[in-house]
């Protein structure tokens, strides 16, 4: 029996510090019809005699370089637009991330077994331990817009890494990933696939996701930042009325509510809002600005929540 041709895709710069165990991890797979594309943004370090490393492997590896740095999300685009047109699935992997020998496997048979499945995801190794994703174990598959409402809703969570997309479906997005995101953007691509196609979920850990200060996610979301928050905002604006269909007011003045003491509270924590103004920022672009009137709406609503009388936010993300 044919099994449908995977693509791995893993752009990279200055990553040959991991580049070793991610590319061996992608050779180890026990999935027998592999390419393993690899985008070069210019690295300056060893990256290129990492790769030579592994070429020639069992796994054939389709290498590129960039003639000039691209940012990160036209890198991510770039690295896509390699992928071969006979690919049927496409599996990111960070350059400083690995996949168990399996992952492959198991994921696209899943894929394999329900062809409305645009979108697969599995647990995966992440900051010292097994994540708990929420996702039902009793279920391995999602209706998309129901998938994309218990994520906005921390019912589930979804993470671009370790995850394995349909080519057919990602195809049908122009751009594959907007820019109308500040951050954030590989995860508005999940949720414009799931407006189109359903969600798989493996629940068993296929990947190690590497958490270090080095990653452009913990550059962009260190500190004070609290880049999290604001990307909740966006995610809800552009996909809640998907998601949420007549619920979505409701639930934005929920989060807006929430946000808006987030606010304060970080002010507080600061001593000022010299790190705040991009949230405000945010807020105003949305058409939700702050105003005496939403502060106070935000505060009676904290009464509420305090006294049992309403529900709080407590969806994405979650944490902050």
């Amino acid at each position: 029996m044919n099994q449908p041709l995977v693509a791995v895709v893993t752009p990279t710069y200055n990553g040959a510090r991991y580049l070793d165990e991610a590319l061996a991890s992608v050779q180890a797979q026990d999935y027998p019809n592999l390419v393993h594309v690899i985008l070069d943004n210019c690295s300056s370090d060893d990256t290129a005699e990492v790769i030579d490393r592994h070429t020639g492997g069992r796994v054939a590896i389709l290498r590129h370089r960039n003639p000039v740095i691209l940012d990160q999300r036209q890198n991510w685009t770039r690295a896509f637009e390699l992928v071969p047109p006979s690919a049927v699935y496409v599996r990111y992997l960070c350059d400083d991330d690995t996949m168990t020998p399996s992952s492959i496997s198991e994921m696209t048979a899943l894929g394999e077994a329900h062809s409305t499945i645009g979108v697969i995801g599995c647990l995966h190794d992440c900051a010292g331990a097994v994540q708990d994703f929420f996702w039902p174990k009793s279920r391995s598959i999602f209706d998309g817009i129901e998938a994309a409402r218990m994520a906005l809703l921390r019912q589930g969570v979804l993470m671009p890494v370790q995850m394995l997309w349909r080519k057919s479906v990602m195809d049908q997005l122009d751009p594959l990933f907007s820019d109308a995101m500040d951050g954030s953007w590989d995860m508005d691509t999940v949720f414009r696939m799931l407006a189109i196609s359903d969600f798989g979920f493996v629940h068993k850990p296929l990947g190690f996701t590497r958490v270090h200060d080095n990653t452009m996610t913990a550059q962009r979301y260190s500190g004070k930042t609290r880049a999290w928050t604001r990307d909740g905002l966006q995610l809800i604006t552009r996909h809640g009325p998907m998601a949420f269909g007549s619920d979505y007011q409701m639930q934005l003045a929920t989060f807006r509510r929430y946000y808006i003491r987030r606010l304060f509270k970080w002010w507080r924590e600061d001593g000022g809002r010299q790190h705040l103004q991009p949230h405000f920022d945010a807020l105003s672009k949305a058409g939700l600005g702050v105003n005496r009137q939403s502060v106070s709406d935000a505060v009676l609503d904290w009464i509420f929540v305090k006294a049992g009388l309403r529900n709080g936010w407590r969806g994405y993300p979650g944490w902050q």
